[in-house]
């Protein structure tokens, strides 16, 4: 009996599995890449738009991943160059933020065409890695100052 049942057990789970891996996905390959491609663009801008000083941006890492038939999140990690806050100093620092996005996919009037809306962006880490070292060396030790009291006076 046991030499019926283990090929039949066999073949069924070898057509699931064929059947798991050729499913279509509903999110496709070229969907995934252009919202990289879109989250990308739109880091730059904002780092352009609020912090104008900021050089050398970097994408570390985008990926995406669907979280149902009409959502994505997208994990991303980027670095850039900001100058120190006092403009005489020249000390740089590399900022290295990560975060997350979800989207959304909007109905539209062309269903050749799908439109996706940011539905939340959060920032989770945020590192500062100092270019060059700052010197910090200690004031002057003075001795404290006696104070005369009514019981030094006497």
């Amino acid at each position: 009996m046991k030499k019926i049942i283990s090929p039949l057990v066999l073949a069924v789970l070898m057509l699931w599995s064929w059947n798991v891996v050729h499913t279509p996905s509903a999110i496709g390959f070229e969907t995934h890449s252009g919202v990289q491609l879109k989250l990308a663009e739109l880091i730059g801008n904002t780092l352009i738009a609020k912090k104008p000083e900021a050089e050398n941006l970097e994408i570390v890492k985008i990926w995406t991943a669907p979280l149902g038939e009409n959502k994505i999140r997208a994990v991303f990690t980027y670095k850039f160059t900001e100058k120190s806050v006092d403009a005489t100093d020249t000390e740089t620092a590399d900022k290295l933020i990560q975060g997350e996005a979800v989207l959304y996919r909007e109905p539209s009037e062309d269903p050749t065409l799908d439109k996706w809306v940011l539905q939340s962006v959060r920032t989770q880490l945020e590192a500062l890695n100092f270019n060059e070292g700052s010197t910090v060396l200690p004031e002057s030790e003075t001795p404290p100052a006696v104070v005369p009291t009514e019981e030094t006076e006497k």
